[in-house]
């Protein structure tokens, strides 16, 4: 779990002592951070906060694990993570601040340092205390939540961007009620001559008679399963937009019913819950909290099994959520 450092920590009352620091006449960038804390270690990544000694401000500073640092397709994704993060410059994405190079000549870079906790948090307090009413938060706030997302990835896919990861531990609720999509890590962007393919017919993707299914090119999983889209299970680079509209129903499905739409993260355990391609309509019984028919509705129609009979696009999806939040009577 990323452990955020608290804003009175990070940030001291200001003073002149930091405002009127001199800057030296010949910044060395090399010695520009210090203060490492470690936030959290992924996979392939580790996340710190630190002091930026020229702006005298704590910052997110992002490196690749000291034994992938190295190796260039790490290296090559890592940058092109940096760029995405930089490029994508939307309320619902996170500041980009520099793209360098250490010392040793391995690829970094820095962000703003959001203070708050990631929806995976909040979604185990409320299915401890089996509420969405805990420290503060409520269902309208959670599904204005999902709907900020929505927006965060309206934009990406306008400008070409599929995330790939949407799942709640990617989603940080900042302490100004801020919401943030992080890690595009696995985003996925084409190139200038190319178009992304969208069947609006009813493709067939996985059937549930198919025993020898190739996972991913037998290559291992980067993102969760529980969150993946059928097809992103198959292939992940044959996927578009739809596959985040899958992802973001299955959180929907979580936030309704304070219980994951596939229980358990193992490949396997996925893939048969995949060949049997059913998912029962989110219930009150299930988590033992209300669920909202307009909001389950939504939800089966974002994780519908066939990418064409899902919502084609994400700007659907809020129109549909936000219908709900101005009127929960809507039912």
């Amino acid at each position: 779990m990323a452990r955020y450092p608290t804003r009175e920590t990070a940030y001291p009352r200001l003073s002149l002592d930091d405002t009127d620091h001199p800057l030296s006449q010949h910044p060395d960038s090399r010695m520009r951070y210090a203060y490492f804390k470690t936030i959290a270690k992924g996979g392939t990544c580790i996340i710190s906060s630190c002091k930026d000694l020229h702006l005298m401000r704590t910052i997110c500073y992002k490196q690749l694990r000291s034994e992938l640092a190295d190796d260039p397709n790490q290296q090559r994704r890592f940058i092109r993570e940096a760029r995405v993060t930089a490029m994508l410059q939307h309320p619902n994405t996170i500041p980009t601040y520099e793209l360098g190079r250490s010392v040793e000549g391995h690829p970094y870079f820095t962000m703003k340092l959001v203070y708050g906790a990631t929806l995976r948090e909040i979604l185990d307090s409320c299915a401890e205390a089996k509420s969405h009413n805990v420290g503060g938060h409520s269902l309208m706030k959670l599904i204005n939540v999902l709907s900020q997302v929505g927006h965060a990835l309206h934009y990406a896919h306008r400008h070409g961007v599929v995330h790939r990861d949407v799942k709640p531990e990617n989603i940080l609720i900042g302490a100004f009620d801020e919401v943030l999509l992080l890690d595009w890590g696995l985003a996925k962007v084409w190139g200038k001559d190319e178009e992304p393919k969208m069947e609006m017919h009813k493709p067939s993707i996985l059937k549930p008679k198919d025993e020898d299914i190739t996972l991913t090119a037998q290559s291992p999983l980067d993102a969760t399963p529980a969150y993946m889209s059928p097809e992103q299970l198959v292939n992940h680079n044959d996927v578009d937009h739809r596959s985040d509209i899958y992802s973001l129903g299955a959180i929907l499905y979580e936030l309704l019913t304070l219980r994951r739409m596939v229980q358990g993260d193992t490949v396997n355990r996925v893939l048969d819950f995949v060949r049997r391609g059913r998912i029962p309509a989110p219930a009150s019984h299930m988590g033992g909290v209300p669920v909202s028919t307009h909001l389950a509705e939504i939800c089966m129609s974002c994780v519908a099994h066939e990418p064409g009979i899902r919502y084609q696009t994400m700007d659907h999806v809020i129109d549909h959520l936000e219908e709900w939040m101005i009127d929960p009577s809507y039912d």
